[in-house]
């Protein structure tokens, strides 16, 4: 996924530790497939050109990203303008088979964290073991952050994109201004 240049988002203000930017929205389409239609899954392989993803992990091509959310849920991201007639006939083309692809794009917002101390600020408020977890590069998840869901998209281990829906922004802009304060950092390796 192409990321935006960090002068181009709001960063959240506060003397940090590490850097988190309001990236808004990002173009998104919720599909749904059952994987016995071939007719859904060839659209998706004709048009998207990427494989679907196993459990937990996001594929990316061109400037698009398909995210597992469950085994008959993806999410597509899109960060790059020039996708955007790709995406149109592709959601025209999922919605005439089983499958349906609707846009949620002005359902969410995304943020940025960026920083060696990335991983620390999403184990603060996660209920999931993440040292644990063997997170890698394009892992994808969908849990909770206290009690709001939140997905989740590591682009590597020091760049992490979280989205919230879009009624929780103001409640993330708090969460992350209270918990990257230099000063809160916890040593989470004793």
């Amino acid at each position: 996924m192409t990321q935006r240049v960090p002068n181009k988002m709001d960063k959240i203000k506060g003397d940090t530790f590490v850097d988190v930017y309001l990236l808004g929205s990002i173009k998104s389409l919720n599909i749904r497939v059952d994987h016995r239609d071939k007719r859904s899954l060839n659209v998706i392989k004709k048009n998207i050109e990427v494989k679907l993803p196993s459990i937990q992990n996001a594929m990316e091509r061109n400037g698009l990203t398909l995210c597992w959310v469950s085994n008959d849920e993806y999410l597509l991201l899109n960060q790059k303008k020039e996708n955007d007639t790709l995406l149109a006939e592709f959601q025209k083309q999922m919605n005439l088979t089983t499958g349906v692809a609707e846009n949620t794009t002005d359902l969410r917002v995304w943020f940025l964290i960026k920083g060696n101390r990335a991983l620390d600020i999403l184990r603060k408020g996660v209920p999931l073991d993440l040292k644990k977890s063997k997170i890698s590069k394009s892992n994808f998840l969908r849990t909770r952050l206290g009690e709001i869901q939140i997905n989740i998209l590591f682009k590597s281990l020091d760049e992490i994109l979280v989205s919230v829906l879009r009624s929780h922004k103001d409640y993330m802009i708090e969460w992350f201004e209270v918990c990257t304060r230099r000063g809160t950092e916890i040593n989470f390796d004793l």
